[in-house]
């Protein structure tokens, strides 16, 4: 801080105005800053939103074919159903496996619910030995 002899009685108190334009170079590189940390946060919120739900239409899914009984060799996709669920998961398809293990009483189930996000494919796979 610069002290300014003025022409009244007293000694003035002030900001240059390179100390001015400094601070607001400043100001301005933490507020970009900030601005990418927020924009990065709420992808990061989306995209748990999106592994959470495929994670529940996974679960959901294994239930259903765990419940059948007995398990039959298998491998099928498709589309969550508009009719059963709705129009919210439209953007999500199934791939399910039935397989053999080693152990001839023991079946493996693979559920994968897939989803794109931006380019790129993303997935989750359920797998449980019944």
């Amino acid at each position: 801080m610069n002290r300014v002899q003025g022409s009244g009685s007293g000694v003035q108190k002030g900001f240059t105005l390179l100390e001015v334009m400094i601070a607001v170079a400043i100001l301005a590189m933490v507020l970009v800053s900030l601005l990418g940390l927020k924009n990065r946060s709420m992808q990061d919120v989306m995209k748990a939103e999106r592994i959470t739900t495929a994670t529940l239409l996974a679960k959901r899914m294994m239930t259903e074919t765990l419940v059948k009984k007995p398990l039959i060799l298998a491998e099928e996709e498709g589309e969550f159903s508009v009719e059963v669920y709705g129009d919210v998961y439209k953007d999500y398809h199934w791939k399910k496996a039935i397989a053999p293990t080693p152990i001839p009483q023991i079946m493996e189930v693979r559920i994968a619910v897939l989803w794109k996000e931006g380019a790129r494919d993303e997935m989750v796979e359920l797998v449980s030995y019944e």
